[in-house]
Formats: structure tokens, C-alpha cells, sequence
């Protein structure tokens, strides 16, 4: 008896895997790629030039196989991917019945495992995503499949270089996998963020690499650019391609307000069109963001009872703002009964680098405590959020915003009266109320980085003008290739796509002033 033969025989005794070589004998009888990765490394020798018969082989189980140097497959029930990796690397191999996919357990569509590796042409590197996906399912298991309050914000990711489109993917995928690891699901992005780039990005760093039951994904309808009802149609697919998925979990219309709401989303009905990508299975729930006056949500909501949720500025600094209303867009919503998506709980990174009294103020309550901890906090704390977005730039953001999000627990009222003390010291200082959106330089004639130069001015200002030099020589920096401050044309463009209202005109001058 030959060693397959030997190894089919193991299986028509029961068996759901068995592996035969000089080694020696092995068979399991659990379902699925698990019995494969759980070979410890002495154990994995068995795997050398065996003979191996199999249940089921999809592409990852092949995977598996050729990376541990099996020799020989049988498989009852074999896929056409399979049996090209097996081709390819030249393994030889034998099915009952070839399928076109192995699909999972419930029969509703493509195994995890199989989506994990379908862009992967490498053995070791398929067992490497493999591992990471287990440990993914694992978590998600023992934490209940209840979704975590923190999500990642594909709107500041980091980069190569200057260009917003030149994203570090390698950085992106480390952060992903991280993030996926501790238990956290929710993604956000949307046709606009990094010069149209981002939702590329959530494809080649999430979707290609994980399978689909195991993140949420949301991204938006940029209403406000419409000219015609038939581009809802043509974004949505075009979305749907950029990101690589079928349909989206969660898709917003993208920074109503009254201008947009009237000239837009009214006139091109696009809630009757989110409405109808629901009825056709092409997204789990709609809403939209947010960025006006809470009169103007309570019209929205008012007009349109059947949205889902709704997405707002929320943070501590701007809760009692008559521009930005947090507050009063909060109560709305609560009073209409919707649950809220928090974003700029940070406020573009202005309440991470907070004047030094600030920071006094938290060290000395919580020393272990970051200070962006205290805004998110602040934000999932509230009556009916549900999630608190965070724009994350490196790892070590991930790794500290998910430390404390990943039991979280909301402010009590000592905290509370901290929290409003520092927003007095830091609305005392004269910085720009900027979060770097950068929705201000999209149709800008001079090309002016506006949110840059902000956060050079704002850096001078926090330093007390201690470090002049530095936040100079970043100014000059951001003007290389592109206009000064002072080169503003006044024409306001910018001042119209502003969610935080700013007099950015004005305060170019202030910029060029100190700077030039």
C-alpha cells in the first residue's frame, strides 16, 4: 500500500485529515485549516514529502500543504484554486469532485480562510494571513461578536511624503492587522479622503487581506458635489470597485448641511436613493455626517425619520461652540431617537497637543493616561454613541487609542470638571480651530496647504513662540511647490467647504504675518 493510499484509507475510517510520511502517522478529525496550523515546529516535519488526504482543499489548505513541503494530495472535495497552487508549485495531487469555491459553514457564501488568501501567491505569506485571520475570529469569539466603540478613520493616514496620496501601505497594513487583533471591526472612509485615494487603500490593506465577515466598512456619498442624479449611481459602483466589496455596511451622505441639503440631497432625492441601495441589499444601514446648526439636523431628521443614524462633530472643545454646536446636535439626535457616529472627538489632533497647563491638568489626575485618551473618552461616553471615530496616523496612536478603548470606560464627574477646565485653558490660547480635513484646498486657485500652515502657526503659538525657528522652517517647508499664505486671492472657496466655519481668509493673513 502506497502512502496516499495508505493516507485515503485513514480517511474512510473517519478521519477529516491524514498524513502519512517517513515520520511517521497522523490523522485529525476537526473541519477546517486549523488542524494544519496547529502543527507545532517539530511537529511540522511530518509534513515533508508526505502523503496527505484531505476532507476538503481549498486554496488556503493547499497552501498550507505546499508550505510545509507535502509531496502528495488527495482531497474528497477539492477547488479549482487548489488545484492551481498545487499545479503551480508542482505538487502532485488527486480530488473526487473539483468545485468552482469552498464555501463556509453556513452556505452563505466563500470560506473566511479562502477569501483571506485569494489575492496571495505565496505559500509562506498565505500562512502568515491565515494565522492572522484565526487569531482575528478568535478574538472577535471571545469578546462576544459585540463591536467595539473605536473606529479607524481613513482620513490622516500616514505618509511616504508632502503628497496625501502617497500613502506608507506597509505602515497602513501593520495598523490594520493590529487593530483587527484587539478585537475592533469598524472602518471609515469615504470618495473624497486623501485626494480620492483612500478607499484604494482600504481595499489593498484590508479587504484583499482579510475576509469580509470580520470588518465593518463604511464609507460616503459626496452629495454636496452632485450635478446631476445620475452620478449617485456612478459613485456608488465606482466606490464599490474602489474598495473591492459588493455592498458597505454602513454608507452616509456625505457633510449635509443647509446649502447642500437644499441645492443637493433635496432636489437630487438622495435619501430615496441610499433608501433603495438598502431594499437591494447593496449597503446594511444608512445615515449621513453632519457638519451645521442643530436647527438645521432637527429639519433633516425631521423630514427624514428613516435614517439610520447620524454622524457629528463631537468633542469637548467645541460642545459648547455656537459654530460647530456639538452640544446641541447631540441633544437633537436624542431627541429623535438616533444613534450617533462620533467624529473629530480629537478635533484634527488639536486636543492631542494641548498647551502645557492642559496637559497639567490630566497628568495630574491620570499620569498613565495619553492626553487624545481624554477626548475619546469624552465622546464614547455619551448617551447613544455608538462609535467614536479616530483618524489615526501612526501605529503608536493605534496601540495607545486602543489600550483604553478596548474595556472602555466613560469619564466620572471628577474627570468631567478636568476635562472642563482644560477646554477653558485651551480656548484661552488663540490657536485656530483647525482639524485638518482638508476639505478647504480642494478647489483652492493658489494651491495653499491652508491646514498645514495652520498647524505650524498653532505648533508656534503652543511652543510660546519658544521654538520659532522649527515652526518656521515647517512653514517654509509646506510653501515649497505650492502658494504662500500671503498669495491668498480672497475668493472664499475654501471658506465654503469649511465644517468648522473658519474666517480662513483672515486667518491666512494672521499665518502670513507671523511667517513671512
Amino acid at each position: 500500500m502506497t502512502a496516499i493510499e495508505r493516507a485515503k484509507a485513514l480517511l474512510e475510517q473517519g478521519a477529516a485529515l491524514a498524513i502519512v510520511s517517513n515520520e511517521g502517522e497522523r490523522t485529525f478529525f476537526e473541519r477546517g485549516v486549523k488542524s494544519l496550523t496547529s502543527l507545532g515546529e517539530d511537529d511540522r516535519r511530518i509534513l515533508r514529502d508526505a502523503a496527505v488526504a484531505d476532507k476538503i482543499v481549498g486554496k488556503a489548505a493547499a497552501y498550507l500543504m505546499i508550505a510545509g513541503g507535502v509531496r502528495q494530495v488527495y482531497a474528497e472535495i477539492l477547488s479549482r484554486s487548489g488545484a492551481d497552487a498545487f499545479e503551480k508549485f508542482n505538487v502532485e495531487y488527486s480530488c473526487g469532485t473539483l468545485v468552482p469555491q469552498i464555501i463556509n459553514r453556513a452556505g452563505t457564501g466563500p470560506c473566511p480562510m479562502e477569501q483571506t488568501v485569494k489575492y496571495i501567491t505565496d505559500p509562506a505569506a498565505a500562512e502568515q494571513a491565515i494565522r492572522r485571520t484565526q487569531n482575528v475570529l478568535r478574538v472577535r469569539a471571545e469578546g462576544g461578536n459585540c463591536m467595539k466603540k473605536l473606529g479607524f478613520g481613513m482620513m490622516r493616514l500616514p505618509l511616504l511624503s508632502g503628497s496625501q496620496k502617497d500613502i506608507d501601505f506597509e505602515q497602513v497594513n501593520r495598523m490594520v492587522d493590529e487593530f483587527l487583533a484587539r478585537g475592533f471591526e469598524y472602518f471609515d472612509t469615504a470618495w473624497m479622503y486623501h485626494e480620492h485615494t483612500s478607499e484604494i487603500v482600504a481595499r489593498e490593506c484590508l479587504v484583499k487581506r482579510y475576509p469580509r465577515e470580520v470588518f465593518k466598512l463604511a464609507t460616503k456619498l459626496p452629495a454636496f458635489s452632485l450635478s446631476r442624479a445620475e452620478e449617485m449611481q456612478t459613485t456608488f459602483d465606482r466606490q464599490c470597485e474602489k474598495c473591492g466589496v459588493d455592498y458597505f455596511d454602513y454608507y452616509l451622505i456625505h457633510n449635509i448641511n443647509a446649502e447642500n441639503y437644499r441645492n443637493n440631497v433635496q432636489k437630487f432625492d438622495v435619501f430615496g436613493f441610499v433608501k433603495k441601495l438598502k431594499e437591494q441589499g447593496r449597503i446594511r444601514h444608512y445615515g449621513f455626517s453632519f457638519h451645521d446648526t442643530a436647527d438645521v439636523l432637527d429639519r433633516v431628521l425631521t423630514d427624514h425619520p428613516d435614517a439610520e443614524f447620524v454622524q457629528l462633530q463631537i468633542n469637548y472643545l467645541d460642545w459648547d461652540s455656537e459654530k460647530v454646536q456639538s452640544g446641541k446636535c447631540w441633544e437633537v439626535a436624542r431627541k429623535h431617537g438616533k444613534p450617533v457616529i462620533v467624529m473629530e472627538p480629537v478635533k484634527g489632533g488639536t486636543l492631542a497637543n494641548v498647551p502645557p497647563q492642559a496637559e497639567g491638568l490630566f497628568k495630574a489626575m491620570e499620569p498613565e493616561m495619553s492626553v487624545p485618551s481624554w477626548a475619546i473618552r469624552f465622546a464614547a461616553g455619551l448617551d447613544g454613541v455608538f462609535m467614536v471615530l479616530s483618524g489615526m496616523s501612526s501605529i503608536e496612536q493605534l496601540e495607545d487609542n486602543t489600550s483604553f478603548m478596548a474595556d472602555f470606560r466613560p469619564l466620572n464627574e471628577q474627570e468631567q470638571l478636568t476635562v472642563a477646565k482644560a477646554a477653558g485653558v485651551i480656548k484661552g490660547t488663540g490657536t485656530i480651530a483647525c482639524t485638518a480635513c482638508r476639505y478647504c484646498t480642494e478647489n483652492c486657485p493658489m494651491n495653499i496647504p491652508i491646514p498645514d500652515y495652520f498647524s505650524a502657526y498653532n505648533g508656534d503659538i503652543l511652543d510660546g513662540g519658544k521654538d520659532f525657528a522649527k515652526h518656521g522652517a515647517q512653514y517654509s517647508a509646506f510653501a515649497e511647490g505650492h502658494g504662500k499664505a500671503s498669495e491668498c486671492v480672497k475668493c472664499g472657496a475654501c471658506e465654503g467647504h469649511c465644517p468648522q466655519h473658519l474666517d480662513i481668509r483672515g486667518l491666512l493673513e494672521k499665518v502670513a504675518a507671523k511667517f513671512e
